[in-house]
């Protein structure tokens, strides 16, 4: 053991003289990645440590616009924020999800559109209601040619006090950054694949995520 904490010690010891031979402070950028790893905390951090254990959680996509080439997305994004933040926030908290088909079943197209959220989150028995409006949506340049496209608006409604405890207009969503072709891909199948791309983002407003998968969503399409 004491040979192991010497090692280390040592170790330490030799970085430190590297940047202060070179000056370059990045040379700590490895041993920080083994210690801390390469995610960054989200945006919501503070507002989702606040949530209570055992919290009932709803997530509500909805969308009053016209879809230009694309089915509602609606109840897949619903489905697809919900998996991604109850696998993804701490267990410890034991939060209960509501699911979308409950939602679904409790109100017409109409009031789903027009009502509330937190009315709809005390209908639903919910302590907290993750809203998305869904301002703009599209998956189809041409028929031959995908880009998904979308701009929304996401909050996160205290049901008992009808307060937005944070509330985001999220830049407009694109992807892939290029268009890619059909190539022989059913435009339903595309725009799943968006629709989980776009569930990540959101995801990453509650969620610690590694930022480099930003960079690398061209390469979705290797064949393109």
């Amino acid at each position: 053991m004491k040979k192991l904490k010497s090692s280390y010690i040592m170790y330490i010891i030799l970085i430190l003289g590297l940047i202060t031979s070179t000056g370059c402070s990045s040379a700590l950028m490895f041993p920080l990645f083994l210690i801390k790893g390469t995610d960054v905390d989200p945006e919501f951090k503070k507002e989702v440590k606040s949530i209570p254990k055992k919290s009932k959680m709803v997530v509500i996509a909805r969308t009053g616009s016209k879809l230009f080439g694309s089915e509602n997305p609606s109840a897949p994004l619903s489905n697809c924020i919900t998996l991604l933040l109850s696998n993804k926030i701490d267990e410890k908290k034991k939060l209960e999800w509501i699911p979308y088909e409950k939602v679904e079943s409790t109100f017409d197209d109409e009031t789903l559109l027009l009502e509330n959220f937190t009315r709809m989150g005390k209908e639903l028995e919910a302590d907290y209601v993750i809203g998305v409006d869904i301002d703009h949506f599209s998956t189809q340049l041409s028929s031959q040619l995908y880009q998904g496209r979308s701009k929304v608006q996401v909050q996160m409604i205290e049901v008992k006090t009808g307060k937005a405890v944070v509330r985001k207009t999220m830049p407009e969503f694109v992807y892939p950054p290029t268009p890619t072709t059909a190539n022989g891909k059913h435009p339903t199948e595309f725009q799943k694949n968006y629709i989980g791309k776009l569930s990540e983002e959101i995801g990453n407003l509650f969620c610690a995520y590694d930022p480099h998968k930003k960079y690398a969503m061209d390469s979705d399409f290797p064949d393109r």
